[in-house]
């Protein structure tokens, strides 16, 4: 008898939105998720957030953003 074994389905990967602040370089969590296979075609608003790293507001745009697990 054979036996096999089915492999469990990957989804889409959820990934947090990242951007690096200005003043510090540093990466800060922008507080939003999105699926990765779905990032190429999301629109993004309201990109501003007050940064963990320096406290400043900072504006940000797609081009900016690294994504994370």
């Amino acid at each position: 008898m054979l036996l096999t074994r089915s492999l469990p389905k990957v989804g889409n990967a959820i990934k947090r939105i990242l951007v690096r602040c200005p003043q510090t370089g540093k990466l800060t969590d922008t507080g939003r998720t999105v699926e990765e296979a779905s990032f190429p075609t999301t629109r993004l608003t309201n990109n501003k957030m007050t940064c963990q790293h320096c406290g400043q507001v900072h504006s940000w745009t797609k081009k900016d953003v690294v994504l994370a697990r």
